[in-house]
């Protein structure tokens, strides 16, 4: 009798842990889904045309990986789903064309918010948004793309410095 009980007992404890253990995931995954949601939110909707002001790395670089990661995933759809694929992203002059329409219409409808987000990001570092045009000039978009690797330049270390464009962003 003691030893059903006991193994009764442990049955409902591993239900229950597992349910926990299911539970704990789902929240995990939730807090990256929430996460990808308000980091696109910021960037799409909420500071969408601001061009004043400034933008830490994370907001930066998470909203970076997000953008790859969906442009990716309709590039996947362009190719294998709708199958009709125009241009290239990669090799803009070559015969193997990935990207289709859904790209297409990503690129476009995030390149104003990507534009201020990098404008942004320079005004971190201390400098002018315009320099985000050196990114189009080979070899010299190393110097840009250092400055958006780096930290901002009032942190403890810079604490003279004083950023003309604003408080580093909470």
């Amino acid at each position: 009798s003691t030893r059903k009980e006991s193994s009764a007992a442990s049955d409902v404890y591993k239900r229950q842990y597992n349910l926990y253990n299911t539970f704990s995931c789902t929240r995990k995954y939730m807090k990256i889904i929430n996460h990808f949601i308000d980091t696109m939110k910021t960037v799409l909707v909420t500071r969408a045309t601001d061009i004043n002001g400034r933008s830490d790395r994370p907001e930066y670089w998470w909203f970076t990986l997000y953008a790859c990661i969906v442009f990716g995933l309709l590039a996947v759809v362009d190719n294998f789903v709708l199958g009709f694929t125009f241009w290239s992203i990669l090799e803009p002059f070559g015969d193997n064309p990935e990207s289709g329409v859904l790209v297409a219409l990503f690129t476009l409808g995030t390149l104003v918010q990507s534009i201020t987000l990098t404008t942004r990001r320079l005004h971190d570092r201390g400098h002018s948004g315009w320099w985000q045009l050196m990114l189009i000039v080979p070899f010299l978009n190393f110097i840009v793309i250092y400055w958006l690797v780096r930290s901002a330049k009032d942190t403890p270390k810079y604490l003279k410095y004083k950023n003309p464009y604003g408080k580093l962003p909470k």
